[in-house]
């Protein structure tokens, strides 16, 4: 992916933000900072930027008393992205540096394990990201065991550390809600300095992210083990501020190694006609909404299936009476003969007792034209997605438009309904416990796009059959 399409998915996705641009005037005056004369990088900061190079974050330029970087490359964002640090907080950047973090391989944050320390950024949990949402929430709360924790005091040099941020009208209030247990210290802050520049990004001044959970077991671990305790951690506090506090947050990932879109719609029409489509207000909604749940995969590609369940019962009713009208017309047919009368009523047996996958499969063979399927596969280059060594787990075949002993409908069928189940059945439900769950907001789910492509197409195609065979 380019860096204008990333900029492009932001657009259309969770990027945008409701806020005006916050100038730099603004921002270096209503947070009291004197401005001095750029110059040239000090030895301090050329020995940060040095240092930040085996990040492979690269350092821009200096402006008014900021220094500016390139965000980390796993964000894959435009040239247009810049992470600031203020230059009088280099110092303490570079003593954070000098404990050797790691970027964490599960979501946006660090990793210190000499310390067994961990930060993540945070973002609300809605499709359209309001910036400041989570700081104004978090300022309006207090932490239960306020003031008990003397290691993390803020008068004591070992506090968490963290970065005024800028906002509209200003910098970000200053929040910080401590929890301890006999297991590690937490704490919901603004990033710290190294965690804002090794896992940040922003479009100019404005960082993405303005909050960031730290949690400190206090013991040397390893990123793995780490990662490992801290997850259930993460997990139960987003819960319980999500049931106790109202508060919708959810920890900021990388972009998935899988997402990288070379897959472009055709050019669209730009001639607006009268509308010649007959279709279902129910079809319309469940098109639409799909269509704008890029913020949440599984619920997309659900939604285009719905499309689908749909015409199950006319697919199946269509299949049957063909396969009866062929009965009909055997010249051999004797309607005073029980054998051919038995016939008949298999057919409709059959149809009434169908199963899902198989009304699935019905419908794609009679709905699904062949050759516009076998273009969608190879038409685009979608690597190994549609093969059982791709990100989809639990898929135990690849599509093969050459497979001559199964139909690709069937193949087609089989891959989306089985991957329908991992969405939605329960993780202990007997029936599916060979099949792992697809979790929502996972990396997993992120690199679900494609098969998002595959279920829109097809429930474009039934859509067009279904309208031509009405006339």
């Amino acid at each position: 992916m380019t860096g204008q399409d990333a900029a492009n998915e932001r657009a259309e996705g969770d990027w945008p933000d409701v806020e005006e641009e916050v100038s730099e005037e603004t921002s270096e005056e209503e947070s009291g900072s004197v401005r001095p004369d750029p110059g040239a990088p000090t030895d301090l900061e050329k020995n940060l930027i040095r240092k930040l190079a085996s990040y492979e974050i690269d350092f821009k330029q200096i402006q008014n008393s900021r220094l500016i970087f390139q965000p980390n490359p796993k964000w894959d964002g435009s040239t247009s992205d810049e992470t600031h640090l203020p230059r009088d907080r280099a110092a303490e950047l570079l003593e954070q540096l000098n404990h050797k973090p790691r970027v964490s391989t599960r979501w946006a944050g660090i990793v210190l394990e000499d310390q067994g320390y961990i930060e993540v950024l945070l973002r609300p949990n809605t499709q359209f990201m309001i910036r400041d949402q989570l700081v104004r929430s978090f300022t309006r709360l207090v932490a239960d065991d306020f003031d008990t924790c003397r290691k993390h005091s803020e008068s004591n040099q070992r506090a968490f550390p963290t970065l005024a941020l800028p906002r509209v009208g200003g910098n970000i209030e200053q929040f910080r809600l401590h929890l301890v247990d006999e297991r590690c210290c937490m704490e919901l802050s603004s990033p710290s300095p190294v965690c804002h520049v090794l896992a940040n990004e922003g479009f100019t001044v404005r960082p993405r992210y303005l909050a960031s959970l730290k949690i400190e077991f206090g013991r040397e671990m390893t990123v793995p083990e780490i990662e490992d305790e801290a997850e259930p951690i993460i997990n139960s506090l987003i819960y319980e501020l999500d049931v106790r506090n109202n508060i919708k947050a959810r920890v900021a990932r990388w972009p998935s190694k899988s997402d990288r879109r070379p897959f472009r719609r055709a050019r669209p029409n730009r001639v607006v006609r009268f509308p010649q489509t007959k279709i279902d207000p129910e079809v319309s909604v469940l098109f639409g909404f799909a269509g704008s749940a890029s913020g949440n995969p599984p619920l997309s590609f659900l939604s285009y299936y719905q499309v689908l369940e749909n015409f199950f019962p006319l697919a199946t009713r269509r299949s049957a009476i063909r396969k009866l009208e062929l009965e009909l017309s055997d010249p051999r047919f004797d309607r005073r003969d029980d054998k051919y009368l038995m016939r008949l009523l298999t057919v409709g047996e059959n149809a009434a007792a169908v199963s899902e996958s198989m009304q699935l499969r019905t419908l794609l063979e009679e709905f699904v034209r062949g050759g516009s399927l076998v273009d969608f596969f190879t038409e685009s280059d979608w690597g190994k997605h549609f093969t059982k060594n791709g990100p989809i787990h639990g898929i135990i075949e690849s599509i093969n438009t050459e497979n001559r002993t199964k139909p690709l409908p069937h193949q087609v069928a089989d891959r989306v309904y089985r991957i329908r189940n991992r969405i939605v059945h329960a993780k202990d439900d007997p029936k599916f416990e060979s099949v792992p769950a697809l979790l929502p907001q996972s990396e997993e789910a992120e690199a679900l796009w494609p098969d998002i492509e595959l279920v829109r197409f097809l429930a474009f195609e039934v859509i067009l059959s279904a309208q031509a065979r009405s006339k």
